[in-house]
C-alpha cells in the first residue's frame, strides 16, 4: 500500500469539492450566527437545527451585499458556492447574495411557495433538462420594450450568426404579469410543437425592486416553468436577485446578457476550432498513410526475402537432385563395364528370370547386342 500524504489528500478532496458544478450557485438557508471581520472579509456561520456550516464573504463582494440583514439569530437565504481550502483540510460556504427571510409579505408567499414547490420536487436537480450546446432556435420569454431584450439581442447575433431568435413580448411586472409569462412559456412550447422546434427559451427581465421582479416568485409561473418541455433558462434581475424561477428552472442565469451568453455558442470560436480539427485529422491520415506505406513497404520487403529464400531453397534440391540422378545414371553405371539384360523392353534382373534357348538384348554403354542363352547359373 502507497500512503497518501496529507497535503495530497486534502489537495484531492479540495479540487473534488472546487471542480463540482453541483456545488455551484447554491440557494441556502440558515440562522447566522457568530459574525466577525477579519481583514475586510465577513466570517460567520449558517446553521439549521441539526447542522452548522462555515460561511464567509469575501471583501471584493461585501460591497454588492446588504451585510445588515447579517446579524446574529437572523435567518437569510444565502447564495453562493462551496470553497474547499487544500491547506486547512475544510470548507466554507462563499457567499455571493443575501435575501432577509421571512419579512413582509413579498417574503412570506416567497417563503411559502418555496417551501411547497420544494417539497414537491421541482427544484430537484434530477428534473433538470441539459442546455442544449448548438441552438438552431432561441426563444425569449421578456419584454419586448425593456433594456433585457436589446441586451439579449445584441449578444446573440454578436456571437452566432447562425441560430434564429422568437421573442414573445410579455409583461413582466405588475398586475397580469404571472398570466403574461405563463401564456408566452405556453405558447413557446406549441410553437415548438407546430414546426418552428425552439432548442432553448430564456425567461426573465432585468433589474428592479422585490416588488418589480415579484411575478418570478408566482407559484403559476413556477409550474409553467417546471412543465415545459423546452429547457429554460431563468434569467431574472441583477446577479443578488434570487427567484423561484432560478430554482424552478433547467439553469439560471445571473442577468438577461448572462442567459444569452450561455444560450448561444460562439459560432465564430466553433468555426476556429472545426478548421482545427479539420487540420489535426489532415496530419493525422498523413501520417496514418505514411506508416501504413512503410508497413507495406516493409511487408513486400520481407516477402521479397522469404520468396527469393525459398527460391534458393528450391534451387539447392533441385541441384541436389540432379547429383541423384547423374549419381544414378544407368548409363553412368555402364560407362564403368557393367550390362543391362532386356527382354521386350524390360530389365531382367535375376538369373532366375533367363529361360534357356531365348534371346535376350545385352545394352552396354556405347551400344547392345542381342544374345541367345546356352546355359546359366543360379547363386
Amino acid at each position: 500500500m502507497n500512503p497518501f500524504s496529507i497535503t495530497q489528500f486534502n489537495e484531492y478532496v479540495s479540487k473534488k469539492l472546487n471542480g463540482d458544478p453541483n456545488l455551484k450557485n447554491l440557494p441556502l438557508i440558515g440562522e447566522v450566527s457568530g459574525v466577525s471581520m477579519s481583514a475586510g472579509h465577513m466570517y460567520f456561520s449558517l446553521k439549521d437545527e441539526n447542522s452548522v456550516l462555515r460561511a464567509v464573504i469575501w471583501r471584493s463582494n461585501i460591497s454588492r451585499i446588504d451585510t445588515s440583514l447579517i446579524r446574529n439569530g437572523s435567518k437569510i437565504v444565502a447564495l453562493g458556492d462551496i470553497s474547499a481550502y487544500a491547506r486547512g483540510g475544510n470548507y466554507s460556504f462563499s457567499v455571493r447574495m443575501i435575501e432577509s427571510f421571512g419579512e413582509g409579505d413579498l417574503a412570506k408567499e416567497y417563503h411559502r411557495v418555496k417551501k411547497l414547490l420544494e417539497s414537491e420536487g421541482l427544484f430537484s436537480r434530477e428534473h433538470k433538462k441539459p442546455i442544449p450546446k448548438f441552438a438552431g432556435r432561441i426563444g425569449v420569454v421578456t419584454s419586448d420594450t425593456g433594456a433585457a431584450i436589446e441586451d439579449i439581442k445584441k449578444i446573440i447575433t454578436t456571437k452566432n450568426d447562425y441560430a434564429d431568435i422568437i421573442i414573445f413580448p410579455t409583461l413582466v411586472q405588475g398586475i397580469g404579469s404571472p398570466a403574461s409569462i405563463i401564456k408566452n412559456i405556453e405558447t413557446a412550447n406549441i410553437v415548438s410543437k407546430s414546426g418552428k422546434h425552439i432548442d432553448v427559451l430564456i425567461v426573465g427581465r432585468g433589474g428592479g425592486s422585490a416588488e418589480d421582479l415579484a411575478a418570478f416568485n408566482d407559484e403559476g409561473v413556477a409550474r409553467a416553468i417546471f412543465a415545459s418541455e423546452i429547457p429554460i433558462i431563468s434569467a431574472v434581475g441583477h446577479e443578488s436577485d434570487v427567484s423561484i424561477s432560478d430554482w424552478v428552472a433547467d439553469a439560471r442565469a445571473e442577468t438577461p446578457t448572462a442567459a444569452a451568453n450561455m444560450a448561444a455558442i460562439n459560432t465564430s470560436e466553433l468555426r476556429e476550432q472545426i478548421a482545427r480539427n479539420e487540420q489535426e485529422l489532415k496530419k493525422s491520415i498523413d501520417y496514418k498513410i505514411k506508416m501504413e506505406r512503410n508497413n507495406i513497404k516493409i511487408q513486400r520487403d520481407h516477402l521479397i526475402h522469404v520468396i527469393s529464400s525459398k527460391i534458393r531453397e528450391m534451387r539447392l534440391n533441385i541441384d541436389k537432385a540432379v547429383i541423384t540422378l547423374r549419381e544414378n545414371n544407368p548409363t553412368n553405371v555402364l560407362n564403368k563395364g557393367y550390362a543391362l539384360v532386356t527382354k521386350d523392353n524390360h530389365v531382367v534382373s535375376e538369373v532366375s528370370n533367363i529361360d534357356l534357348d531365348e534371346t535376350y538384348t545385352v545394352v552396354m554403354a556405347d551400344g547392345s547386342f542381342e544374345a541367345k542363352t546356352k546355359s546359366k547359373t543360379q547363386k
